[in-house]
Order: C-alpha cells, then sequence, then structure tokens
C-alpha cells in the first residue's frame, strides 16, 4: 500500500522514520556493487540527510561525511564489513546479532521473537537471518512505523504501535548498539562503518524517547 497524504504531518514524520529505519536496514545487510557505489557517489549521505531533516529531533548533526568514505574499491569494502561482522577465529569483532550482547542470547531471541509473533510476523526462511540480527530488528521497526504512517493517515488508533516501538528500542536496539558502538571504536578501519554506527546509534536513542512522549500524549498528538 502507498502512502498517501503526507502534507499531514504526524503521517509524514512516520513514514520518513519508516523510510529511515528501511534505507538502515539497506546499509546494515551485507554490501552489493549498487550500495557501495551509492555510498562513494555520497548519494547514500544524501538521502540520509534528507530524512533526518524535518524529524521531530535533531538527527543531522550525526549525519557525517564518514557515510560517504567506502575506500578504495567494493573489495575492500566488503572484505571489512566481512571481518568487522561475519568471521572472526572466535567470532568477528563486532557481531550484529544484538544477543551476543545481553548475555542470555537465546532470551534474547526469544523475547525479539515475541514480538514479531504478536504482529503475527514470521522469519523468512530465504533471508536465513536469526531474530536478534540488526536488519531483522531494523526492518520490525520499519514494518511498524509503515503501520503507523497507515494509522494516522486513516485516523484510527495508532497507541498500540507506537508503545511496540518504544518498547521494542528499549529492549533491543537502544541496549546493544552502544556496545557493537564501543567494539567498532577499538578497531582500525573505514570511516564508514564506525559513523554508520554511531549514526544510527543516535537516531535509535532520539527516535526512542520521541515515541515514549507520543505513546503517552495519544491521541493529543494524533
Amino acid at each position: 500500500m502507498e502512502l498517501v497524504n503526507l502534507e499531514s504531518e504526524p503521517v509524514r514524520i512516520a513514514a520518513q522514520r519508516s523510510r529511515l529505519y528501511q534505507l538502515l536496514t539497506i546499509a546494515f545487510g551485507f554490501p552489493d556493487e549498487e550500495f557501495y557505489s551509492a555510498v562513494r557517489d555520497g548519494s547514500f549521505l544524501r538521502v540520509v540527510t534528507d530524512l533526518s531533516v524535518g524529524l521531530p529531533y535533531e538527527l543531522t548533526d550525526v549525519a557525517t561525511l564518514g557515510l560517504a568514505t567506502g575506500g578504495e574499491s567494493q573489495t575492500e569494502f566488503e572484505s571489512e564489513y566481512i571481518r568487522l561482522f561475519d568471521v572472526g577465529a572466535a567470532g568477528p569483532p563486532c557481531p550484529l546479532y544484538g544477543g551476543v550482547y545481553a548475555g542470555d542470547r537465546m532470551k534474547t531471541m526469544e523475547d525479539a521473537t515475541r514480538f514479531y509473533h504478536f504482529f503475527q510476523l514470521r522469519l523468512s526462511p530465504e533471508l536465513r537471518e536469526l531474530p536478534d540480527h540488526i536488519t531483522t530488528e531494523l526492518e520490525f521497526l520499519h514494518y511498524l512505523t509503515f503501520r503507523e504512517a497507515e494509522a494516522r493517515q486513516n485516523d484510527s488508533d495508532a497507541s498500540p504501535l507506537l508503545r511496540a516501538q518504544r518498547d521494542f528500542l528499549e529492549r533491543h536496539l537502544c541496549r546493544w548498539l552502544p556496545r557493537l558502538e564501543g567494539r567498532l571504536a577499538k578497531q582500525q578501519t573505514l570511516p564508514f562503518f564506525p559513523a554508520l554506527v554511531r549514526f544510527a546509534c543516535a537516531f535509535f536513542q532520539r527516535d526512542q524517547a520521541y515515541v515514549s512522549a507520543a505513546a503517552e500524549q495519544w491521541p493529543v498528538n494524533r
């Protein structure tokens, strides 16, 4: 379903946030040639900046030039992604699985899965990602914010969606992304990856504060 009536401020904000979650889902996935080109030519940074403008909180301060620095070749970019996030003798130095940082990975995955199942969502067997992988969690937030935009557009009750966003961010991405950022700070790597995680951390924390307030104020802010 395509969102219309984006001149409505609440609908526009929800749709913009949804697009940003979708963009980050792509950015944290395995980089293909198209994505690498978007980083190198600056178009990825431009889209991030455009989506950051007009949100109900400041985000352009963390949309830095590092997001347009992808190294000398796609091979280098891809190799760094694999080294940081995918492989290692004892696992990668900066895994993208939230449960790794939580101390009880099974409990973390079970908690995330309960959120997905509550909204009748199932993991895609084609994607082969676990429930605590960052791309799975981001795709879920893209879904929730898109549903929020639809609800606002139809003048329906969006408060359950706002509460789900608030709780999922608090219990998952806002909890473990700062720990990923700390690990990444110890790595010598391309500027893109620390810049991406730094932007994501700021977005999740500020968005969580926004949806917490919005959920408490509903239906005043509808």
